[in-house]
């Protein structure tokens, strides 16, 4: 019985599917070939990490989560701003004879910005996308009534789930939702929203680039301000996360975005062999066998190893190694991730303090990241942390991973101050220099675990100014005096403390074993002979 029903659920599917594909393929209008999606799926790779970063938690903005029962909840107040809009449009006509039939005529459009296939008919998408965009609409007016003098009466309808302080869960949940990159909605039919409101296509545009650049201001991570007589860099077809982006990201080109197959350290051979873990490897088997004999030396010198590792000197030989070099972590003990190439390049933040470097915190975007080696000054942009940072950082970094083409910029800003971030110290001195500004409720370890927990990336590409700093910085450091001391140390002396002890074992077995035969035989007469 059941089996029947199954097959009688997979007939109707078919039926609906060869319906939907026949009524597709007979439309007249044909999708133009110049358009390219620009709401994407998240990667996997990112979506693994942290789930409830990518996917919407209250509300629901397009096709892509629109039927979870979950996200239901928020519909009322959909309606309820459905019905203010066709208020404010009376003398036109009612909500569905003016929205409705506007969004379905751009049913070809609304398709082609997503990615993903959407299994809507166009009466249905236009209805859902009428709702969102209107929805939106309303949101991004209430985040900037006091520059966009709304009344109170104009954004009562989310009262309830927007606080103008910005405090309460809900908010803070619906602001989170807006900014995913599974849930953006084409700025066009905002636009076309604000054109059937304002009767003007020029006032819709200068409205929505006025609501844009307050919004972004606002939700920046970064406090720099855009000034009044620049112009927005958006696409009719873009989005709120993208305009965002743009925002942060400078317009830069990777010198080249796939790595030189030349340099060595971008890509190594898979056949080619450590020497150092080979090196290691023999030592540890000799030792290990030396070490199971039972003689009077090698007893004594597995004793002393046993004793130094509890010697108040030891430690403090440590911590003079820790001084101008990243102390290793142990195996297994808050390892989030692992290390990446791009995070051992740069020093850690308490690094260059030790090498003499100053932090200088910088009102701007990415390009203001420089390096000065004759002052030993980086200046880095401020960036300020809250409960929503985390979900805006990584959408940022989804969306630029989406990109066809195009420098990682953001990604490798990220992959950069995660390298300089090893603990909370180093963040509670970004944050004393006022380059991470920080709530009350944002510890500093906290900062360090999410900062870390985001160095996971799909891919790099060359940055070059990011590069030029990465440099300078490793240059001016690997420089000191100190840290040349420290390094030859550590790498010639502290690891080398297996074969120093081996060395020592072969010298005293040697002596052992010509004390024995002098015991037996005189060596006194053949010295003096």
């Amino acid at each position: 019985m059941e089996s029947n029903t199954n097959a009688v659920q997979t007939k109707i599917d078919e039926n609906g599917w060869l319906l939907q594909i026949k009524e597709t393929l007979d439309v007249s209008q044909e999708e133009p070939e110049d358009l390219c999606a620009s709401m994407f799926s998240v990667p996997r790779e990112l979506l693994v990490q942290e789930p409830e970063a990518f996917i919407p938690q209250s509300v629901s903005m397009g096709p892509y989560h629109h039927c979870k029962s979950e996200l239901y909840d928020m519909e009322r107040y959909k309606l309820t701003i459905g019905r203010r809009f066709q208020k404010r449009i009376n003398g036109v006509g009612k909500f569905q004879a003016v929205v409705v039939e506007e969004f379905q005529k751009l049913d070809c459009q609304i398709r082609s910005c997503y990615h993903k296939f959407i299994d809507y008919n166009d009466e249905t998408l236009a209805w859902l996308m009428a709702l969102d965009a209107a929805f939106l609409l309303e949101c991004l007016q209430f985040y900037v009534r006091n520059a966009d003098k709304c009344s109170d009466k104009d954004v009562r309808p989310l009262g309830r789930i927007l606080d103008p302080n910005g405090t309460s869960a809900a908010h803070n949940s619906v602001l989170r939702d807006l900014m995913m990159l599974e849930n953006q909605l084409p700025l066009f039919l905002l636009q076309k929203l604000l054109e059937l409101q304002l009767d003007s296509r020029a006032k819709a545009e200068e409205r929505l680039e006025n609501l844009l650049r307050l919004v972004c201001q606002e939700l920046s991570p970064f406090t720099f301000k855009l000034p009044e007589d620049s112009k927005l860099s958006r696409n009719e077809r873009g989005h709120v996360l993208e305009v965002l982006y743009y925002t942060i990201v400078p317009s830069v080109s990777s010198n080249d975005q796939n790595p030189d197959p030349n340099d060595e350290e971008e890509h190594e051979s898979p056949f080619t062999v450590d020497m150092s873990i080979v090196t290691d490897q023999s030592f540890n088997l000799l030792w290990k066998v030396v070490s199971s004999l039972n003689f009077r030396p090698i007893r004594f010198l597995r004793e002393l190893q046993r004793r130094a590792l509890n010697l108040p000197v030891r430690i403090a030989f440590k911590r003079i190694l820790s001084l101008g070099v990243k102390s290793e972590e142990k195996e297994g003990e808050g390892k989030i991730i692992p290390p990446t190439r791009d995070e051992l390049a740069i020093p850690s933040v308490a690094d260059l303090y030790s090498a003499g470097v100053k932090l200088v915190p910088t009102n701007g975007d990415l390009t203001t990241i420089q390096f000065d080696r004759k002052t030993a000054t980086l200046y880095l942009p401020k960036i300020k942390f809250d409960g929503n940072t985390e979900v805006i950082l990584r959408n940022l970094v989804a969306f630029e991973a989406s990109l066809a083409s195009g420098a990682t910029v953001f990604t490798r800003y990220i992959i950069f101050l995660n390298g300089m971030i090893d603990s909370e110290e180093d963040v509670r001195s970004l944050r004393e220099n006022g380059i991470i500004i920080s709530n009350h409720f944002q510890k500093d370890g906290e900062v360090a675990s999410l900062w870390n927990s985001m160095g996971r990336c799909v891919h790099l590409t060359k940055v070059e100014f990011l590069d030029k700093v990465i440099e300078d910085i490793n240059t001016y450091y690997n420089g000191k005096w100190k840290v040349v001391v420290i390094k030859f140390v550590r790498e010639h002396i502290y690891r080398s403390w297996k074969i120093l002890s081996l060395v020592a074992a072969v010298i005293l077995l040697v002596v052992t074993c010509l004390q024995a035969f002098c015991s037996v035989y005189d060596c006194r007469k053949w010295l003096n002979q």
